[in-house]
């Protein structure tokens, strides 16, 4: 009990960053709780900035482009560059290593910015996590309002599951698993990946979303596509209640190959709730996953058996005493992952206090329970961007 209580003293010296881009603060003069409540959780107004491609109509300053006598040519007066630092230290009563100062977990470099005004960009640099070079994650452009529509399109690298909730955006360090799990010896999984997005909303509230993406993540760094496979990801959602409610589903289609010839083909489908009140945001999401075979085994060595089917589920409620305008937040997270390939199987329960002690610094205390084994967790640290 004396080693924990020192390990958790400790921690509240550290730091971790939010996924938050200061820029955007110090190119229109306003504070982080416009778009954030608290950084990095985006409010409707920062979803709303973000749609626009980091916009806000009629009300660009015009100190933040130069004029050029070029009408073809948007050129920012400044590139707009932000910096995130994670480092905490964490504490689990039955690991190998209990106490454990993971500092620093990961150092970005962030830059978003307009570069006309239909075309927007967004990217990071992961200089280091876990102390190795990653390289880059989210990297896209970002082409809105084509032909005076609502249409628009990425292209680039990104995470599959961002329309439905960006996993950047989470108040706690354990992750949604359902976006990250795989099974076997597949590459495939709803995280990042490299293609092409398409959406469009309707006037009556429906949002419909289409990408092809290699298929493959982004984890071999030197390597675009392993295949000749593509997979296809669809998904349609209907809001109401000004846009408080929203219910969804989401398909996902595609083929791998192993090294020595043989496949696998995956599927999705599933739907997800979410509920945003004013003193409680609700995200409930279940996927099942079908896999034929993600052994890669020959079919001559196992001609039955080969293919597996997974269960995963995330439910969450933040909970803000006092709206957006609350210091103190508090998170209850559900991981869980059900699979007949053991070794995919994943179930955590989270519960996060998060303490705004400055409009970028929030304070963190974290606790995640493995329900399925003995990985319990303990962490505690501060997070700012800047």
């Amino acid at each position: 009990m004396k080693k924990f209580v020192i390990t958790i003293i400790a921690v509240l010296a550290l730091v971790q960053a939010a996924a938050a881009i200061p820029a955007f603060a110090r190119k229109y003069g306003y504070s982080c709780e416009i778009c954030h409540a608290p950084v990095p959780r985006l409010k409707a107004f920062g979803e709303e900035f973000m749609g626009n491609g980091y916009r806000i109509p009629d009300k660009e300053p015009p100190r933040a482009t130069i004029d050029t006598g070029d009408p073809t040519l948007l050129l920012q007066r400044e590139l707009p560059l932000a910096m995130r630092f994670d480092g905490f230290l964490s504490y689990e009563p039955n690991g190998a290593v209990k106490g454990d100062f993971r500092t620093p977990v990961a150092m970005k470099i962030l830059s978003g910015g307009n570069i006309s005004e239909h075309v927007s960009y967004y990217t990071y640099f992961l200089m280091t996590e876990d102390s190795k070079i990653v390289g880059l994650e989210d990297t896209y452009l970002y082409f809105h309002g084509l032909f005076g529509t609502s249409l628009s399109f990425s292209v680039g690298q990104f995470r599959i599951t961002d329309p439905i909730k960006p996993a950047e955006t989470r108040l706690t360090a354990e992750n949604y698993m359902i976006y990250k799990f795989r099974v076997g010896a597949s590459k495939i999984s709803l995280s990042y990946d490299r293609g092409i997005m398409a959406g469009y909303r309707t006037n009556f509230g429906t949002d419909f979303v289409l990408e092809l993406v290699n298929g493959n993540g982004i984890d071999d760094q030197d390597i675009f596509d392993s295949d000749k496979y593509k997979s296809l990801v669809y998904r349609v959602a209907q809001s109401f209640w000004k846009d408080n409610i929203r219910i969804g589903i989401i398909g996902y289609t595609g083929k791998e190959a192993g090294e020595n010839g043989p496949t696998n083909s995956v599927t999705y489908f599933g739907p997800d709730v979410r509920v945003r009140l004013p003193n409680v945001d609700l995200t409930l999401e279940y996927v099942r996953r079908t896999d034929s075979n993600p052994l890669f085994v020959r079919a001559e060595f196992a001609p039955t058996g080969i293919s597996h089917a997974s269960d995963a589920y995330l439910a969450e409620a933040i909970i803000a005493p006092r709206g957006d305008k609350s210091q103190t937040f508090y998170t209850v997270a559900y991981n869980r992952v059900d699979s007949s390939l053991a070794t995919a199987d994943y179930q955590t329960l989270t519960f996060n206090l998060s303490h705004m002690l400055r409009r970028n610094l929030r304070l963190l205390v974290e606790y995640t329970h493995d329900l399925n084994g003995d990985f319990h967790r303990f962490m505690t640290g501060l997070m700012t961007a800047f």
